[in-house]
């Protein structure tokens, strides 16, 4: 009898530890929508999977706990002047459904709430009460109403700069790679929408390229997560259409970057959630580019559209430290 109470009592305690006390969320909570339209300028900020870690994660598979770091990283983000706005690339909390985790994050995020924010979503942010989850989401970030599926136009204007040099217009084109969660009716939505807009993009000569963003990574090394099949199936299904010059992801809780032909792969998911450990040496599954050892560091990235194309920082700082710096810088060619 005793054996059975202390079972029945682990069956409610687990799920407390793993979502969180903030798990149900009151009819009347409601949030503030973050602005969603760019401003003109020629840099974007890019961060990854700003998570939590749960309890039950810190407690029972002993991972980080990154607070204080993800704090240091929005604090550069706030920092940053005359950039477009800042680029999530989701999981922005543990547990969607949880106005707790939500409430958290509005708190940390006030002082970028003059800046655009745009955002993928992240499996995370759906975890929970799916119902719950996606009202938390759609009141932050209304356009995911409509869809969760866009393209936004980024860099300099059409035409020729002072020097002679002809310019362009970078489409971002935003994607969702949950298709357990938009189910198979609007993945085959997306997937159509997706084609017939990056034909689109193809004929308008004043888009010079394209650059994919997504919560999985087609490629990674990560130890815990493997290359993403969706993610996959959607860089495949531009590269056949219009081939994007990057591929941004976050999900692996590290930085990677890769290169595939002319097309570069950047997983970014150094925003605070608990950093993974990256196979090396004949075990890794891609050649990463970049060259250090894991956990990676805490990061952010800027972008920033060039004459010669997209420039590429990484900036951010090791455990133990709090002032970002940067750590890697690349320049990805115009597609034309």
């Amino acid at each position: 009898m005793h054996r059975h109470f202390r079972r029945a009592l682990w069956l409610l305690v687990l799920p407390v530890l793993w979502l969180g006390w903030g798990a149900v969320c009151p009819a009347w909570s409601s949030a503030m929508p973050y602005r969603e339209t760019l401003d003109d300028h020629d840099t974007l900020l890019v961060v990854g999977d700003l998570q939590r870690t749960s309890i039950a994660e810190a407690w029972l598979l002993r991972r980080e706990r990154n607070d204080a770091a993800r704090r240091a990283i929005l604090a550069a983000l706030s920092e940053e002047r005359d950039v477009a706005g800042v680029l999530l690339l989701g999981d922005l909390v543990f547990d969607g459904s949880s106005c707790a985790d939500w409430s958290r994050l509005d708190e940390e995020l006030s002082p970028l709430r003059e800046r655009a924010l745009l955002l993928v979503p992240g499996n995370h942010d759906y975890w929970g009460l799916d119902g719950q989850a996606c009202a938390r989401l759609r009141e932050r970030f209304p356009s995911l109403a409509e869809r969760s599926w866009r393209t936004v136009r980024f860099g300099a204007a059409p035409g020729r700069g002072a020097d002679g040099a002809r310019r362009g217009a970078l489409a971002l084109v935003l994607l969702d790679s949950n298709p357990d969660v938009i189910g198979p009716d609007g993945w085959s939505a997306q997937r159509r929408w997706l084609r017939d807009e990056l034909r689109a993009l193809r004929e308008d000569a004043t888009v010079r390229g394209v650059v994919l963003a997504m919560h999985h990574p087609a490629l990674t090394n990560s130890t815990v997560t493997g290359d993403d099949d969706a993610a996959a199936e959607l860089v495949q299904l531009a590269s056949e259409t219009f081939e994007p010059m990057l591929v941004l992801s976050g999900h692996a809780h590290a930085y990677e970057h890769f290169v595939i032909g002319a097309r570069h792969h950047v997983v970014s998911g150094g925003g605070g959630g608990p950093r993974v450990t990256l196979l090396e040496g004949e075990a890794r599954r891609h050649r990463d580019v970049f060259e250090g050892p894991s956990p990676r560091p805490f990061h952010y990235l800027r972008l920033r559209a060039v004459l010669e194309g997209v420039r590429v920082e990484a900036h951010g700082f090791r455990s133990g430290e709090s002032e970002p710096r940067r750590f890697d810088r690349f320049v990805v060619p115009w597609s034309r």
